[in-house]
């Protein structure tokens, strides 16, 4: 399911709305990040005074420029949205379309993701779940714990946790269907038995008399968590766990946490001596990954304890681990 188009303004109204209706014929997904990027564009050329459809070179160039602390993949990342529309409103026949290029800007990214200890993460569940103890009617609090019980323990992304509906739960399995997810993809997650029993107690406790099609994790007034609780009790808890702000002054993002259940998944495995050929793939698969290299990605080692992993990755990989502080797409 597509969502919903943004309201464009003049002067590409008209175009915008052909041209999101054209990407989306060809198959591309055109989903909230591009649609946000296109209606800044619209409202960057407003801003600008543009009048008519029209994408002169000194526009380009203005919108081009760097932005503050703006990293080099978003730069190109904004940039590369307005050449792509730029293209389709030259193959329109739109006048005076000034077609630019990346030619110059930076490909790479330094950014390193965050891995946690696994005393790290001992410490946050341990503030979770005494907030729990010290208020067990605290339905929000049980709430966000159980989601990052599945961040970690599942590696699911964010929104994956959000959209569950009680019915995605098989307790009988001790599975969850994830729908529509990233590219539009769909698998079936099988969980631990400690994670199974943590579901079913939230269930029994917090999600009485609902429905199958309602939330797992929900609001009072049963509408989808929001974004603004869950990184509220984030950072609560990980300033409540000791977890510091790294040197950019933000603290570990909670996308880190499916990087760290990669990373502590495979060493796992290594350690009950599973073959990498078979183990990575199954990871990339439990992942909802389409390939094994989107996979290695998340697979960045911070800490000399994990070498064991290391040393049986080059017999696999021989570039499957860069170095912390390699340059990396984020």
């Amino acid at each position: 399911m597509y969502c919903e188009i943004p309201e464009f303004t003049e002067p590409f109204k008209d175009a915008l709305y052909d041209y999101v209706g054209f990407k989306r014929s060809i198959g591309h997904d055109y989903g909230k990040p591009i649609l946000y990027r296109l209606r800044e564009i619209d409202l960057f050329f407003k801003a600008n005074g543009v009048t008519k459809p029209e994408i002169t070179e000194d526009m380009f160039a203005r919108w081009s420029k760097k932005r503050g602390e703006e990293s080099n993949v978003n730069r190109r990342r904004r940039v590369g949205a307005l050449i792509e529309l730029s293209k389709f409103l030259a193959s329109r026949d739109y006048e005076n379309i000034y077609i630019g290029s990346l030619s110059g800007l930076p490909l790479v990214s330094r950014f390193v993701p965050y891995i946690f200890s696994r005393a790290e993460i001992d410490a946050i569940f341990g503030v979770l779940h005494k907030r729990i103890q010290d208020n067990p009617k605290n339905a929000e609090a049980a709430t966000f714990s159980m989601m990052l019980c599945l961040y970690y323990g599942c590696g699911l992304r964010k929104t994956e946790a959000q959209k569950l509906t009680i019915g995605d739960f098989n307790s009988s399995v001790g599975s969850i269907k994830i729908m529509d997810s990233k590219n539009h993809a769909s698998r079936l997650v099988l969980i631990s038995d400690s994670i199974k029993q943590q579901l079913c107690d939230f269930c029994s406790r917090y999600r009485v008399g609902c429905g199958d099609e309602s939330y797992l994790f929900a609001n009072d007034d049963g509408t989808r968590f929001q974004d603004s609780k869950i990184y509220r009790n984030y950072s609560q808890t990980l300033t409540a766990a000791g977890i510091i702000p790294r040197e950019s002054g933000k603290l570990p993002r909670i996308h880190d946490l499916r990087h760290t259940f990669c990373v502590h998944t495979l060493e796992t495995m290594v350690q009950k001596g599973f073959d990498l050929y078979i183990s990575l793939p199954l990871l990339v698969a439990y992942l909802g990954h389409k390939c094994i290299f989107e996979t290695e990605y998340y697979l960045r080692l911070v800490d000399e304890n994990f070498t064991s992993v290391t040393d049986a990755s080059k017999r696999y990989s021989p570039s499957l681990y860069p170095e912390v502080g390699d340059i990396c797409e984020e």
